[in-house]
């Protein structure tokens, strides 16, 4: 499980590191903003509002947003799927019982 987790978190720092670079080329943010901070910002929903794209670039923050929410979700079903795939290799040894029990 721990495993998965970190895993699933470098990959969602690698796709920060993506936006921070894709701002970077558009030109997104003012001159000497922090395009990493900006970018986990907009990717994580917090949206502080400190740093502002300029206006030509205004929908690409809530782009990020709703990138960032998609794959959050995403990673939650990856999180359970292995949750469920270790729980039922743990009772493989087990037998279940049948019927009642007394």
């Amino acid at each position: 499980m721990i495993a998965a987790v970190t895993v699933l978190m470098i990959a969602h720092l690698a796709e920060i590191m993506v936006w921070a670079l894709t701002y970077a080329i558009l030109g997104v943010t003012p001159e000497g903003s922090d395009l990493v901070y900006f970018a986990f910002v907009n990717y994580t929903t917090l949206g502080y509002g400190d740093v502002t794209p300029v206006k030509r670039w205004n929908l690409l923050g809530p782009m990020t947003a709703m990138n960032g929410v998609l794959l959050f979700g995403w990673s939650t079903a990856v999180i359970f799927e292995v949750l469920r795939m270790t729980l039922l290799a743990g009772d493989e040894g087990v037998q279940p019982k049948r019927g009642w029990s007394k």
